[in-house]
């Protein structure tokens, strides 16, 4: 029996399928782009405790992917300011996107 390959994580397709990403695999793509402005300890560490609060399991949809994004842009507008904290969510969404496709 083949193994099927998890749907592409595209914006685009948001709202015709429910493509999903592997939660470690979302984590570590934070991390790396979050790890520059915010330490990879705080990036790691937040991005895991929101996944357990959020009660996400092995995978995320789409949406939520942009509410584990939600919750963690609240503590980078303290760290970064809005503005900076916007750019860096914007990265991390693309970021995700490409890792999603990558598959």
């Amino acid at each position: 029996m083949a193994v099927k390959a998890l749907p592409r994580f595209d914006t685009h397709l948001r709202g015709t399928e429910d493509p999903r990403v592997r939660a470690t695999e979302a984590v570590e793509v934070i991390v790396g782009v979050m790890a520059p402005y915010i330490g990879d300890t705080m990036a790691r560490s937040a991005a895991h405790a929101h996944c357990r609060k959020l009660n996400f399991g092995d995978e995320l949809s789409p949406q939520q992917a942009d509410a584990l994004l939600d919750r963690l842009g609240s503590g980078l507008n303290i760290f970064l300011g809005r503005d900076k904290s916007a750019a860096v969510l914007a990265e991390t969404r693309k970021a995700l996107d490409r890792a999603g496709s990558a598959r």
